[in-house]
């Protein structure tokens, strides 16, 4: 028997969305909508499947390290240089790798509750101390309880924007007074893996600041609205010396093949990613407006998917639409749905409605 580090067992183990196949096998139901995992609901764009398909034949060989032509590529789109450019296996890769890079014990790291379970679980896994602030009643980060929350241990510091689960953005001139006032020394990670979904106008990306300020790092993923979700590509933008020292703690070639070719291809396409945009948000809109409709109060969104927190019990509930074939996002005291196609999104609230008034 292995001796195995102490914490251990007490490092949460990241729970997937169940995966369509698996339910289908165990409630022996044929029709599924999978909405429970932020996934864009389109395939990659018909060009991105070409490079795909046209990179499979170099497999052979490892990947280019440096990821050379896409960190370029990101840098032109961004505004940004390529050493302000760092490619991972997924956003939350770069999320890992920080953690891994500015932890270890007595160090600690503030971040949102609820917000994405990556934070808490890159905390523990590099032997950190987590320190999980409350949202405010409106499902909003506080900012102010999290710059309180802030201690002498304090290394990083993460702020999801739009959040998830709960969907809710911060405005511009919110984060960046919060910026100011973060000490020099501590990490900030603003994570902006939705950022491609908002269409509020208060809204502010921080990658084009990033470089400039020592301690700021944004990731963002080709997982979301590009539908790259399988290939695993997300990007950090940050200084040139922040980027040189945490890229430390990254594994050689993560980044296949395949996703830098796809990754590649997607980034030419900002037409069809406006375009998705457009649908989420009509999308978003009508769930919404349905759920309300329904009698739930959904959190404002600027994401791929709503949140709500029910009068009944969520679990009950969640497993109620599953056995009507609905695969939703169970977390806590609430559920989080992720906008699919119009179609996916009837189906679901008229199940919902059945189950609601069942």
């Amino acid at each position: 028997m292995p001796t195995y580090r102490s914490d251990l067992d007490s490092i949460p183990v990241y729970v997937p969305g169940r995966p369509i196949d698996e339910v289908a096998r165990e409630l022996g139901i044929d029709s599924l909508d999978k909405l429970a995992s932020n996934e864009c609901p389109e395939p990659p764009f018909p060009e991105v499947i070409e490079a795909i398909a046209a990179s499979a034949a170099g497999v052979n060989r490892y990947p280019d390290n440096s990821v050379y032509e896409l960190s370029r590529a990101i840098a032109r789109h961004q505004g940004v240089e390529a050493n302000n450019v760092w490619v991972g296996s997924g956003s939350s890769e770069i999320l890992r790798c920080a953690a891994l890079a500015v932890g270890g014990p007595g160090t600690s790291a503030v971040f949102a509750d609820p917000s994405f379970v990556m934070y808490r679980i890159a905390t523990m896994v590099a032997g950190s101390r987590a320190i999980p602030v409350p949202l405010t009643d409106s499902f909003d980060h506080d900012l102010g309880a999290m710059f309180s929350a802030i201690d002498d241990e304090t290394t990083i510091v993460y702020v999801c924007n739009p959040n998830n689960p709960t969907g809710g953005h911060l405005a511009g001139s919110e984060l960046t007074a919060f910026l100011d006032a973060v000490p020099e020394h501590v990490l900030v990670v603003i994570d902006e893996a939705y950022a491609e979904y908002v269409t509020a106008d208060d809204y502010q990306t921080f990658i084009n600041e990033a470089p400039n300020r020592p301690n700021m790092l944004v990731a963002r993923t080709f997982s979301k609205i590009y539908g790259l979700a399988g290939l695993r590509v997300g990007y950090g933008v940050a200084s040139s010396e922040l980027i040189g020292s945490l890229r430390r703690t990254q594994a050689p070639f993560t980044v296949t093949s395949a996703g830098q070719a796809a990754a590649l291809e997607a980034l030419r396409h900002q037409d069809q990613v406006a375009k998705r945009r457009e649908a989420n948000d009509g999308g978003r809109r009508d769930l919404v407006r349905d759920l309300s409709a329904l009698g739930y109060t959904p959190a404002p969104t600027e994401a791929n998917f709503v949140y709500f927190e029910p009068d009944v019990d969520a679990a009950e509930l969640g497993d109620a639409l599953l056995h009507r074939g609905q695969i939703v996002r169970v977390l806590g005291d609430g559920i989080r749905v992720t906008v699919g196609t119009a179609s996916e999104n009837d189906r679901f609230i008229e199940a919902l409605d059945t189950v609601t008034h069942s």
